[in-house]
């Protein structure tokens, strides 16, 4: 600025500043005459520049040209320097009306005057197209850029002008205009051209043009002039920069700046133009049939070019509606292949991708009918780069409308890989479809993934019928590799059918000549694991060890260790991992998965916490979410709400994303504090914006939540809405409703008959049991099955609570008739052994109808089973492949399997209560006791109920003192007369729910407060009785104190325990 302003106080400043043309007004561009046929009315006179023309005189501008050239090098022809000092109006003015030469013998490149700005260089409707070339030029000078400092020129450059980086424009300017010597500034201004090329300054493409116009003509290479063009597009010249690129043409045989002069004229939206550039190029390319160069290099990198290439079919649709039918000219069909490449290159530019725009263009080469299968191939695959999955399907079944549209085979690949992703049936199918119409059948790879996906279904009818179709391919019904025969077992294993995956795995060797490999051994331990049959899965995973051909990866130790984990054998499931750091497998999330829920599961949820932390800090294999949505459901089922929150924080802040099963721990959490209605607002709001689909166990979750609450109409309306929504219920939801149904009929039907209250139940329950999908046991959400095995979980929790209800009514025989067809139904495997909860249900309907010898035996097979699969897996120092002798000291039975008979206790107890044989009673809870199990609070609470009832004083005060009295918080009634907070902590009220949170009920302390009465009146009369209550007294006060400081408030119960006191 200090140049200019030194500049105005010369004379004739006005004339340097603005100076005139040497040339005429108007002149024709040495372009080729079809250029003028297009776009040609865009070329207009400006008044400014007419008026300018007429105040300055020829002489004056070369005078103003000598004195130019005098000033020193520093100050440049048109240098702007601290432009920011000059009133906004000023400055573009200046931009404007100054001239810029490029030619010092003033040729026909001589533009000293206004000319280029008499001219009208862009349309209405342009953007800013300094703003919108400064990502192409930028990054394309900075590329080559950053190539030429590799090389010896650039490098000359750096050292010559001292530059430490590639974008120090004006140090670099400033360092070339103190080369004193021409010979110093000749060999550094073609160099210092490709520096400045990736400037967006205005000054800086001033200085190119200024370089260009000081090199020789043989410096004047296809690079220089793609400088200098870009130069002029950047001044907004088109003028010049057309005319440059005629002279590159004529004498240098070089589209040079081909691709700026296209990318510029598209971007303005003159199309006329862009169409003349490209076909000019196209006629020069077809004379040099060698030529390599790519006229869109700079359009590619144009964010802007989906929205441009839209704008031009546009442009060409009205063209060829306004086109006469009989013309002879080619030109819309020559028009057309220009704007469908420009349209395909915007449809394949993933850099500035937006799914509306993509789905525009689509459609615009549809319409054209110009969409080949090698084109749709290469959108398929863009589109899966970027993750955009749905928007492919949706285009591919657009497309497949066309029946006669040929998808090639990578391209049907993808999608079906993409469908079996998202569990999509339709899609599966449609693809399948495809393959059989245009190449008359799948291949094998087709077939390979679609078994693969049916199989993690658990769809086996569907995996052998496409088996059967693979076999039919070959004559002999050969298969070419083990994965062909790998989704045949994974299928029946994740259905627990243990005897269909042992008959294939044979097969595979004796029929089929093929030697499982080590996933097939997986599945094999797999499916022996989901029947619970811990022994033969620890068979077969020796048999593997000990082969010695096939080494067990993660996946093998992480199946073995949620095999035990499921059984509660956490010691077992520590030893696997030990024994798999030993044997050098990668640790798999899996893995630490099973050692996570397997504390929880024992209630250490500090521990399982600690290992969620540490694997934070590991690098495994897998996603960690799932290890903390079980840290996660531990809490929640203790009611911790604020552990549960302060888990969700820490998952945000360690990256853990969220999944499914983290939204539906959290709803648990909520269900089990009585708030369902939170937990529904979870399922509707929460989340779909996440991006989270609910499925049939989230709804499973809110409607448990209503039916403990009572709430039954909001089950019927959780119903309605998943058939609204297309979600499929489970024999869980089915169940629920159920559940609902009969505790809706209870209330209409009160008065009823038992016979009507139950029809509607008995109608549903037939319903759910024939229409019972082989799906849903293949589902790994789960609910309401507890530690049943899958082949029998799902008949057995339906068929149980039928049972159940049907006792209630006493509609024995019907029960009765249930049950024969439960058995009839159990696989062969479990015809000796009927699962625990059913043997629960039937000790309860049995002691409901006074058969006390069937509660007796079916109590002993409840312990004999319980035993067996609550004792850890024995192992002698050294007999296990994965004992180590840190592993924990083992107790009788493992701790998550402790209270596997609270239930069956408490009916036993009942049942031996009923007939009065107490000793009977203390034999059994001893024995449980010594063997490992451990009774719930409502368990010891009944037991010294019973005990008090049948004049076992000592024995009861001393349980009560022993097991119960810890926990006693003491009578609300005396808490409401202290001068303090007398409401208890919310934490120890939602612990009270814990079944090993013991502490003595109300009516316990009613019966042991009768007994304390009856000793107190006989003690007058007994020493025994006196020195009996003498002794509780001092070895169980606890007992005693709560019982002296019982306040009487005559409700029922005490009015029916203490009568007579």
């Amino acid at each position: 600025m200090l140049e200019r302003t030194a500049g105005c106080l010369e004379s004739g400043s006005l004339r340097r500043l603005l100076p005139a043309s040497k040339k005429a007004t108007k002149s024709r561009r040495t372009l080729h005459s079809s250029f003028w046929t297009h776009g040609a009315s865009d070329l207009e006179m400006s008044p400014l520049w007419t008026a300018l023309v007429q105040i300055a005189a020829p002489a004056d501008q070369h005078g103003g040209q000598d004195m130019q050239q005098q000033r020193p090098a520093a100050m440049g022809n048109t240098g702007m320097l601290l432009d920011f000092l000059y009133p906004a109006g000023t400055l573009n003015f200046l931009r404007q009306c100054s001239g810029w030469g490029v030619d010092r013998a003033g040729g026909r490149f001589a533009r000293h005057g206004l000319e280029k700005f008499g001219y009208r260089q862009y349309t209405s409707s342009a953007q800013d197209v300094t703003q919108n070339l400064q990502d192409t030029s930028t990054e394309t000078a900075i590329a080559e850029d950053e190539a030429g400092a590799e090389s010896g020129s650039m490098a000359m450059l750096y050292e010559k002008l001292r530059l430490t980086k590639n974008y120090d424009f004006e140090e670099a300017w400033r360092q070339f205009s103190l080369q004193e010597q021409e010979g110093q500034q000749i060999p550094l201004r073609k160099r210092l051209m490709r520096y400045l090329s990736a400037s967006e300054r205005l000054i800086d493409a001033e200085r190119t043009i200024q370089l260009f116009a000081a090199l020789e003509a043989e410096q004047r290479t296809p690079v220089a002039y793609r400088h200098t063009i870009r130069a002029y597009l950047k001044l907004r010249n088109l003028a010049d920069a057309m005319t440059l690129y005629a002279k590159a043409l004529d004498e240098l045989e070089s589209p040079a700046g081909s691709e700026e002069l296209l990318a510029y004229l598209v971007k303005n939206s003159s199309w006329g133009r862009a169409f003349s550039v490209w076909n000019e190029f196209n006629k020069f390319r077809a004379q040099s049939p060698s030529l390599s160069y790519n006229i869109f290099e700079v359009l590619d990198k144009d964010p802007t070019i989906g929205s441009q290439a839209i704008e031009l079919a546009g442009y060409v649709n009205r063209k060829l509606e306004n086109r006469v039918p009989d013309s002879a000219s080619d030109m819309p069909s020559e028009l057309l292949n220009f704007s469908s490449r420009i349209v395909r290159r915007a449809l394949l530019n993933a850099q500035s991708f937006n799914s509306a725009r993509f789905t525009s263009l689509l459609t615009i080469l549809q319409d054209w009918n110009l969409v080949s299968p090698a084109l749709y191939e290469q959108v398929n695959f863009m589109l899966l780069r970027l993750n955009e999955t749905k928007l492919a399907i949706k285009c591919y079944r657009r497309t497949r409308y066309s029946k006669e549209f040929r998808f090639t085979r990578p391209t049907l690949h993808s999608l079906l890989k993409v469908c079996c992703d998202y569990h999509s049936v339709l899609g599966m199918q449609q693809t399948l479809d495809d393959f059989f119409r245009i190449y008359s059948r799948p291949t094998r790879t087709a077939y390979r993934m679609c078994m693969s996906e049916f199989a993690a279904q658990g769809d086996a009818e569907t995996v052998h019928a496409l088996f059967d179709q693979l076999l039919e391919r070959d004559k002999e019904q050969r298969l070419t590799s083990i994965s062909e025969i790998t989704p045949v077992l994974h299928v029946h294993a994740k259905r627990g059918e243990v005897r269909e995956v042992v008959t294939y795995f044979d097969q595979m060797q004796d029929k089929y000549r093929l030697q499982p490999n080590l996933v097939c051994w997986n599945i094999l331990i797999n499916a022996h694991g989901k029947v619970h049959d811990v022994d033969r899965a620890y068979d077969c995973f020796e048999q593997l060890i000990s082969d010695g051909r096939l080494r067990p990866d993660d996946y093998t130790f992480g199946t073995m260790m949620g095999i035990c984990a499921t059984r509660g054998d956490i010691d077992r499931v520590i030893g696997l991992y030990m024994f798999a750091q030993e044997q050098k497998v990668e640790i798999s999330a899996a893995m630490l998965d099973c050692l996570v829920i397997s504390h929880v599961q024992a209630g250490d949820l500090q521990e399982a916490e600690t290992i969620c932390e540490d694997a934070l800090k590991m690098d495994i294999k897998g996603s960690r979410t799932r290890m903390w949505n079980y840290l996660l459901t531990g809490h929640a089922l203790k009611r911790e709400l604020v552990d549960v929150n302060r888990l969700l924080q820490r998952m945000s802040e360690a990256g853990v994303e969220y999944d499914k099963y983290t939204y539906s721990a959290l709803m648990q959490s909520l269900v089990m504090v009585k708030q369902p209605d939170r937990a529904f607002a979870i399922l509707t709001d929460v989340m779909p914006p996440a991006g989270v689909q609910a499925t049939d166990f989230h709804y499973a979750v809110v409607m448990g939540g209503y039916l403990a609450n009572g709430e039954v109409e909001k089950v019927f309306k959780l119903q309605r809405r998943m058939e609204k929504r297309n979600v499929k219920s489970s024999a869980t939801t089915k169940l629920l409703t159920l559940k609902a149904t009969v505790a809706e009929d209870e209330k209409l039907l009160k008065d009823g008959t038992s016979q009507e209250k139950l029809n509607r139940a008995l109608e549903m329950f037939q319903e759910i049991v024939t229409s019972i999908d082989p799906q849903d046991i293949a589902n790994p959400a789960r609910k309401g099955i507890g530690r049943m095995s899958v082949d029998v979980a799902y008949s057995t929790m339906l068929n149980r609570y039928m049972i159940f209800v049907l006792g209630r009514y006493a509609e024995f025989t019907t029960a009765g008739s249930i049950y024969e067809a439960y058995l009839r139904s159990l696989p062969a495997a479990r015809k000796g052994e009927v699962p625990l909860d059913m043997m629960q249900t039937i000790m309860d309907t049995k002691l409901a109808e006074g058969d006390h010898e069937t509660v007796r035996k079916c109590w002993v097979a409840s312990l004999e089973q319980a035993r067996r699969l609550g004792t850890p897996v024995k192992a002698e120092p050294g007999d296990r492949p994965e004992h180590h002798p840190t592993e924990h000291a083992r107790k009788g039975i493992v701790p998550a399997r402790q209270l596997d008979l609270a239930r069956h206790l408490g009916i036993y107890l009942r049942s031996l209560h009923n007939q009065r044989m107490t000793d009977e009673m203390i034999v059994t809870v001893d024995g449980l006791l010594n063997d490992g199990f451990a009774l719930d609070n409502h368990n010891w609470n009944s037991y010294i109920e019973f005990l008090a009832i049948r004049h076992k004083y000592q024995l009861a005060f001393r349980l009560c003192e022993k097991y119960l009295m810890d926990h006693w918080t003491g009578w609300a009634r005396i808490r409401w007369t202290l001068p303090e907070r007398n409401r208890l902590p919310t934490d120890l009220r939602a612990r009270r729910k814990d079944p090993l949170h013991l502490r003595p009920k109300y009516l316990t302390i009613l019966h042991l407060a009768r007994g304390y009465l009856e000793l107190q009146s006989m003690a007058a009369e007994s020493a025994h009785s006196e020195a009996l209550l003498v002794e509780l007294e001092r070895v169980c006060p606890r007992v005693v104190r709560a019982v002296t400081t019982m306040q009487r408030v005559d409700d029922v119960l005490e009015r029916t325990v203490l009568r007579g006191y």
